[in-house]
């Protein structure tokens, strides 16, 4: 990019909410309506295959607006902040100097954070030895405790992390306990003064809980539908599935194939662990500051969505 284009801060529309809210359709409407394209923030849709039990836009969508960071990583391989925030980075400015919008879309509370303060990601202070410790603590204790200790340290740390990912949760207990800071001040100290976006955040909300979780419960019964046990069987059955252990829609199935509960079982636990997913996003984002929040269960969200984005295009504030 020309040195004018470094001094001005690219434009970026997130649309950001807990799973099952329609983030996915509401990011392709406004991508068509403002000649757009879509980078994802989703942790799961990155990786190949695992398309129904992470919800990835169908190819119908996928033919509606392009989209980005979306099945590009073997699920044997890891990923990280740090690799997505440059990725994205990249996207980001490629999709600015072709004079396209930019939209982000997911619900990885973590990316999306990361990527839109320009967070930098320096070696964490940490020893062989206390990692190696709280490695053998949660292969010795659990997810459950290993959460728990997470929550001793750095309590909004334990609300905002996704618990299933057992990486993340383990690197959260590691910078934690290494620095002696919450990890939202550690992150802190690392995210320079003034971000590189202007951004127009818009969060999707319910005015009642109950409403967002009977669109769970109806999305887990269509992922049912659609092949989620097959697709899950392929994972489970694959030398290498740590990625899949991990995933929500996979690892409540895991106890099914291993003949200890029957599928009605698996499917009410797999709707629970959503329910209690999509709790933490809430939490995450209701503590959220300078956005626009829509009512998926109150008010009609593309109207109000299209007119902010509007206001925001023309460079006015105030939403």
């Amino acid at each position: 990019m020309s040195p004018l284009h470094d001094s001005i801060k690219i434009p970026v529309i997130a649309v950001l909410g807990p799973t099952a809210s329609g983030k996915t359709a509401l990011a392709i409407a406004l991508a068509k309506r403002f000649d757009g394209e879509i980078i994802s923030c989703d942790s799961m849709q990155i990786y190949q295959g695992m398309d129904i039990a992470t919800a990835k836009p169908s190819a119908k969508e996928l033919a509606e607006a392009k989209h980005h960071l979306i099945g590009f990583l073997s699920p044997e391989q890891s990923f990280s902040a740090a690799e997505y925030v440059r990725m994205a980075s990249e996207c980001v400015a490629d999709i600015y100097k072709r004079g396209k919008t930019v939209f982000l879309c997911g619900g990885t509370g973590l990316y999306a954070d990361a990527l839109l303060s320009g967070m930098q990601f320096p070696d964490a202070p940490d020893t062989d030895r206390r990692r190696a410790e709280i490695l053998t603590f949660y292969q010795e204790n659990g997810a459950e405790a290993l959460l728990k200790r997470l929550e001793k340290a750095d309590p909004a740390a334990a609300a905002q992390i996704d618990c299933n990912n057992i990486k993340r949760v383990l690197r959260a207990v590691e910078i934690c306990e290494s620095s002696g800071l919450p990890l939202s001040i550690y992150q802190a100290q690392n995210i320079p003064p003034d971000s590189p976006y202007r951004t127009l955040r818009l969060v999707l909300d319910f005015q009642n809980r109950e409403n967002l979780y009977a669109r769970i419960n109806a999305r887990v019964d269509q992922m049912v539908q659609a092949g989620l046990f097959a697709e899950a069987e392929i994972y489970f059955s694959a030398a290498n599935s740590k990625t899949a252990a991990q995933a929500i829609g996979y690892k409540e199935l895991k106890p099914y194939f291993d003949g200890e509960i029957s599928k009605d079982e698996a499917i009410a636990h797999l709707k629970q662990a959503t329910r209690h997913y999509a709790k933490r996003q809430l939490t995450w984002l209701r503590r959220e500051q300078n956005v626009c929040r829509l009512y998926v269960d109150g008010e009609d969200i593309l109207e109000k969505a299209v007119a902010v984005c509007e206001k925001f295009q023309k460079g006015e504030t105030g939403y």
